[in-house]
C-alpha cells in the first residue's frame, strides 16, 4: 500500500508538472434529455387533491424563490435516459429551479425510474405522471404521484409500477368517457357505476391520488387509460391509469392489460402502370412499381391522438396505422394511411414520429409523419371528407422541383414534430373576447371590421406578417438544432400576397384585381404544409427589398473575355430580354419597369431577365450564372473514351461511367422529336435538328511532333493531323462530332461538318481520347450551385429522351436564339424558363450569321433567396442533439429537449425567441 501511495503521488506530481492552466468547465445537471411532461402544483403541504391544479391555472408569472407559493408553480418533468431518471424543474421560480432529490449527494439527483425511460405523460389536472421504461428485464410503467415530486429521498421502489411483457416506446393518455348518467366504469369489462374493487393500497382507496378528481378538474369526466406501444409485439396495450396508480409502491406487479390490439398491415394492390405518353417529345420515367403487396409485420412507434382516433407510426411497414376509439375499451383498427414516395415508388417508406393537427377553421385535419429513411416529412389529409390515404401532393410541384411533390425535405433530418394552434387574435372591443377570424383582404371590408383589423399596416409593423403566428402551425425540430415553422392553416394567409393578382405571381386562379393585401410579390408567400417565410417578401423602395433579384444587369462577354456592349454602333450583339408579359424586375436595390421584356427609357441598352415569382421557395440559393453559346455540359471534364468505327459510317464513343442521359445529353433523334411536338413539319424538324443536337468535341492533344509514333504510321502524319484537327488549344471544326443518338454509356456520332468519316481519325488520335460535350447552336445555362438543369431520362430502348414528368418541366438548361428585336411571349418554345428565372436571347442582326460565336457568354448573379422562419436552440455554437419538442400551453412556449448537455430550451411563440434554458 505504501508503494502504491508513492506511485500515485509520483503520478500526481508528474501530472501537475505537465498540466496547462486550468480550464473552467460548466457542470450541467441535465444530460441526454428525452421527452418531457408538465404539471401545475400548489403548496406542497396541501393534500394532493388540493395541490394538483389544471395546467391552465399556471402561467408565465414568476416567483423569486421555489418556496414562494403565492401562485401555483409549473413543473417540467424531463426524462434522463442516460441516468435512468426524471428531472424535475420548477419553471415558475427565478432561482434554484432544479429540484435536487438528495442534497447529501454532490450534484443534482433526480427521480429514479429505471435505466431506459422512453416516454412520459402527465395528467392534465396535475395529479400524476406516468413514465414508460424500456430497460431489459424490467420493462414497465412507473406512476409518479405529484405529491412526491418535490419530496426528497425517492428510490426506484418509491413508485407504484407495473411490468409489461415487452419494451414500451410511446405513451398516450386516453379518457374512457362516462355514460349518460355520468357514471364511470372501473374497468373495460365492468359495468358503469360498479364499485372499484381493486382501488385499494395501504388499506385505503386511491392512496396515491384519485384521477377522477383530476379528470373532473379539466372538465373531461371519465376514467384515464394509458395506450402504450410495444414495438416487438406489434401492437398497443390499454392499461388503466388508476389501477396502476393504486399499486403498492415497489410491488411491480404485471400490468393489467385491459385491451390488446395487434396491429395489422393490410395493403392495397400496387398502383397500375401509368399509360404511355401521347407526346413524341418525351417519355415516361421507368415505373418501378410499389412494394405494397408484400407481407410486413407491424412495429409500432410514436402515436398521436385526435379526438377519438389514434395515429401510429410504423418502423417496419409502409403505413401509418389508424385506430378508432369510440372509447379506449373499444379500439378498432381501420384502413391505414399509406407511406409512399413519389420520387421512388419502389422504396419501402417507414415512419418513426407522427403528429396530428387540431381542426382548422375549415374543419380539416392533417397528419404529419417523419420518413425514417430520408428524414423528409409527409402530410396526409385525414378530414372527414377526404378519401385519399396517400401523402398530399403540392398543387403546382413543377414551380419548385427541388422539393419532392409529396413531402417536405429539410437541410437536416427532423428529430420530432409538433403541431400547435396559436391564438394570437385581436379581441372584440365590445365583448373583450378573442376573434379567431380569417383576415379579409376585400377592399369593401373596412379596416375597423373584424376581418379587416388583421391586415398588414403600411409600415409593416403590425398586422399580418411572417412573425405573427395566428392559426395552426407545425414545428419540426431538426438534428441541426433549428426549428422550422410550417404553415398548416394561417388565418392571415389571404392578406399576405400581391395587391394586384396575376398568373406571373402564381395566383391560381386570379381572384381580384385589387386587394388590401401586404403587397408581397407572390400569391404563395403562405402555402399550406410548406415552410413559412421568415421575412416580408416585398419590394418597397427605400424600406424593404426581399424580392428575388439580379445583383446587377447581365453582361455579355466574347470567348476571349472581352466585354460586348449592347447597342454599340460598331457591332451587333445578341440581347437577353425578359418575356413580353413581365411587368418589372428588381436589379440590385432598384425596381425597373419592363416593356416587351426590355427596361424602359434610358436603360433600354441593358440585358435583363424575369425572376420567377410563382413559388418563393424555389429560390433556394444565391448563385452566379453563365449562359454560354454552345457551352460545355458540366461533368465531362477529364473524361476519356474509346472511339470505334461503325459499319454505317458512324462513330461510337463508349464510356460506361459518363452516364450521358443523367448529365442531360440529347442526340439528334431526341431533338427532332421535340421539334415535331412543337409543330414543325417532318422536313423542318429533320433540317433544324442537325445543328441543334449536342455534339462531342475531342479535346485530346495528339502525340508530339517528335514522338516516335509518327514514324511508324502510314495512314497519317503529324502535319496532316494538325492541318485537319488543329491543336487542343486551337481546335478546328473537324474535332466536332454531332451526336445522332445518346445512351447512358455510349454516343453515336457523325462529323458535324457533314464530311464523311475520316479514315485517319483513329490514326490521329490513337488510344482513348479526352472529350467534352457541348450543346449545339444553343446557349447552355449553368449555375454555380445547381449546375446544368435538365429533365433527360431514358426510354424503353435506353435512348436519352426528355421526361414527360410534369414535375420536371422547369428543369431546363438550353436556350434557342430567337429572331433579332423580337419580343417573346410565355407560350413560345423560344422562351427559356427554369425555377429561378425566364429569358429569351435575340439574335444580334438578322442579316449577319456571324454575330454569335462559340463560348460567347452572359454572366449575372441572382440574390435574395427564400429564408424560412427558423428558430434555433443553438447558443454560442453549443453542441446540440434535439430529441423531442413539446408545446407548453400554459405559457405559449415550445420546449425542446436536448440529447447532449443543453437540457431543455423554451422558446416564446409570440416573440419567437429563446426565453430560458435549464441545463
Amino acid at each position: 500500500m505504501r508503494r502504491l501511495g508513492l506511485f500515485l503521488g509520483a503520478v500526481l506530481l508528474w501530472g501537475a508538472a505537465c498540466t496547462t492552466a486550468p480550464q473552467n468547465t460548466q457542470l450541467r445537471a441535465l444530460q441526454s434529455s428525452g421527452p418531457s411532461a408538465f404539471v401545475c402544483l400548489g403548496k406542497p403541504d396541501q393534500a394532493l387533491a388540493g395541490m394538483a391544479r389544471p395546467l391552465t391555472e399556471c402561467s408565465r408569472a414568476r416567483t423569486e424563490t421555489p418556496t414562494d407559493f403565492s401562485i401555483p408553480h409549473l413543473y417540467a418533468l424531463i426524462t434522463q435516459p442516460l441516468t435512468g431518471e426524471v428531472a424535475v424543474v420548477d419553471l415558475t421560480t427565478k432561482t434554484n429551479a432544479l429540484i435536487d432529490q438528495d442534497a447529501a449527494v454532490p450534484g443534482a439527483s433526480f427521480l429514479p425510474v429505471g435505466a431506459l425511460p422512453s416516454d412520459i405523460v402527465a395528467t392534465p389536472g396535475g395529479s400524476a405522471t406516468f413514465v414508460a421504461n424500456a430497460q431489459a428485464n424490467f420493462e414497465g410503467i412507473y406512476a409518479l404521484p405529484s405529491n412526491m415530486l418535490r419530496a426528497s429521498g425517492a428510490r426506484l421502489t418509491s413508485w407504484p409500477s407495473c411490468r409489461l411483457p415487452a419494451a414500451p416506446e410511446h405513451l398516450v393518455l386516453l379518457v374512457d368517457p362516462v355514460d349518460d348518467n355520468d357514471q364511470q366504469r372501473p374497468s373495460c369489462d365492468a359495468a358503469y357505476g360498479a364499485p372499484d374493487e381493486t382501488a385499494s393500497c395501504r388499506g385505503e382507496p386511491h392512496c396515491h391520488g384519485d384521477l377522477a378528481l383530476d379528470a373532473a378538474s379539466v372538465h373531461t369526466p371519465g376514467r384515464y387509460k394509458l395506450a402504450v406501444t410495444l414495438p416487438s409485439e406489434g401492437g398497443i396495450a390499454i392499461v388503466d391509469a388508476q389501477a396502476l396508480l393504486d399499486q403498492e409502491a415497489g410491488a411491480a406487479q404485471p400490468c393489467r392489460i385491459e385491451r390488446w390490439l395487434p396491429l395489422q398491415v393490410e395493403l392495397p394492390p400496387p398502383l397500375p402502370q401509368p399509360p404511355p405518353s401521347t407526346s413524341g417529345a418525351c417519355v415516361n420515367e421507368p415505373f418501378a412499381g410499389q412494394p405494397l403487396n408484400s407481407g410486413y409485420q407491424a412495429r409500432p412507434g410514436a402515436m398521436a391522438l385526435a379526438d377519438d382516433e389514434l395515429f401510429i407510426a410504423d418502423r417496419a411497414a409502409p403505413v401509418v396505422h389508424r385506430v378508432r376509439l369510440p372509447s379506449p375499451c373499444e379500439p378498432t383498427e381501420v384502413a391505414p394511411l399509406l407511406a409512399t414516395s413519389d420520387e421512388d415508388p419502389s422504396r419501402v417508406v417507414t415512419t418513426r414520429r407522427v403528429a396530428v393537427t387540431p381542426l382548422t377553421l375549415d374543419l380539416k385535419r392533417f397528419v404529419y409523419a417523419i420518413d425514417e429513411v430520408d428524414g423528409s416529412l409527409m402530410v396526409f389529409d385525414v378530414s372527414d371528407d377526404s378519401s385519399d390515404n396517400r401523402p398530399l401532393l403540392r398543387k403546382h410541384p413543377s414551380d419548385n422541383p427541388f422539393q419532392p411533390p409529396d413531402r417536405i425535405r429539410f437541410q437536416a433530418p427532423p428529430r420530432d414534430i409538433i403541431i400547435v394552434r396559436h391564438d394570437n387574435d385581436d379581441t372584440d372591443p365590445t365583448s373583450g373576447a378573442a376573434q379567431p377570424l380569417r383576415c379579409d383582404p376585400d377592399p369593401a371590408v373596412s379596416d375597423d371590421d373584424p376581418g379587416g383589423r388583421y391586415r398588414t399596416d403600411d409600415a409593416f409593423e403590425s398586422g399580418a406578417g411572417p412573425k405573427k403566428l395566428r392559426g395552426v402551425f407545425a414545428f419540426a425540430v431538426l438534428a441541426s438544432g433549428d426549428i422550422v415553422t410550417l404553415d398548416v392553416d394561417d388565418f392571415d394567409a389571404a392578406c399576405r400576397g400581391p395587391k394586384k393578382q396575376s398568373a406571373e405571381a402564381g395566383c391560381d386562379p386570379v381572384v381580384k384585381d385589387t386587394l388590401e393585401a401586404s403587397g408581397e410579390f407572390s400569391c404563395n408567400v403562405v402555402a399550406s404544409h410548406q415552410p413559412r417565410s421568415g421575412r416580408y417578401l416585398v419590394f418597397k423602395d427605400g424600406e424593404r427589398n426581399n424580392r428575388p433579384a439580379l445583383a446587377s444587369f447581365p453582361l455579355l462577354f466574347d470567348a476571349d473575355g472581352s466585354l460586348l456592349k449592347l447597342g454599340a454602333p460598331d457591332t451587333s450583339v445578341p440581347r437577353m430580354r425578359a418575356p413580353s408579359t413581365a411587368p418589372d424586375v428588381v436589379v440590385g436595390p432598384d425596381l425597373y419597369t419592363l416593356t416587351d421584356g426590355i427596361p424602359t427609357t434610358a436603360l433600354d441598352d441593358q440585358h435583363v431577365l424575369w425572376m420567377q415569382l410563382r413559388d418563393p421557395r424555389a429560390h433556394i440559393l444565391e448563385q452566379t450564372w453563365q449562359v454560354t453559346f454552345e457551352g460545355s455540359l458540366p461533368g465531362f471534364d477529364h473524361r476519356f473514351a474509346q472511339l470505334t468505327n461503325a459499319a454505317d459510317n458512324t462513330i461510337e464513343l463508349r464510356e460506361v461511367s459518363s452516364r450521358f442521359c443523367s448529365r442531360g445529353v440529347l442526340g439528334r433523334d431526341a431533338v427532332e422529336d421535340i421539334l415535331l411536338a412543337e409543330g414543325a413539319s417532318s422536313a423542318e424538324a429533320n433540317a433544324q435538328s442537325a445543328p441543334l443536337a449536342d455534339y462531342v468535341q475531342i479535346s485530346s492533344s495528339m502525340p508530339a511532333e517528335s514522338d516516335a509514333y509518327w514514324g511508324a504510321q502510314n495512314a497519317c502524319s503529324f502535319n496532316v493531323c494538325r492541318q485537319r484537327y488543329g491543336t487542343a488549344t486551337t481546335p478546328l471544326p473537324a474535332r466536332d462530332f454531332r451526336i445522332e443518338s445518346a445512351r447512358q454509356d455510349s454516343l453515336t456520332l457523325t462529323a458535324r461538318d457533314g464530311k464523311a468519316r475520316d479514315p485517319a481519325l483513329k490514326c490521329c488520335f490513337p488510344g482513348v481520347v479526352e472529350f467534352r460535350v457541348r450543346v449545339g447552336n444553343q446557349w447552355a445555362v449553368v449555375g454555380n450551385s445547381v449546375g446544368f438543369l435538365h429533365h433527360v431520362t431514358t426510354d424503353d430502348a435506353g435512348v436519352c429522351r426528355l421526361s414527360c414528368d410534369s414535375q420536371d418541366r422547369l428543369l431546363n438548361g438550353r436556350v434557342r436564339t430567337s429572331p433579332a428585336h423580337t419580343a417573346v411571349n410565355s407560350n413560345s418554345p423560344l422562351l427559356f424558363q427554369n425555377p429561378f428565372f425566364a429569358l429569351a436571347i435575340n439574335d444580334g442582326d438578322d442579316t449577319n450569321d456571324d454575330d454569335i460565336s462559340r463560348d460567347m457568354n452572359f454572366q449575372f448573379s441572382t440574390q435574395r433567396p427564400f429564408e424560412p422562419l427558423t428558430l434555433s436552440v443553438v447558443i454560442n455554437d453549443s453542441d446540440v442533439q434535439p430529441t423531442a419538442i413539446r408545446y407548453l400551453t400554459a405559457t405559449g412556449e415550445l420546449v425542446v429537449s436536448d440529447g447532449s448537455l443543453e437540457g431543455i430550451t423554451l422558446l416564446d411563440l409570440n416573440t419567437l425567441t429563446i426565453t430560458r434554458r435549464y441545463n
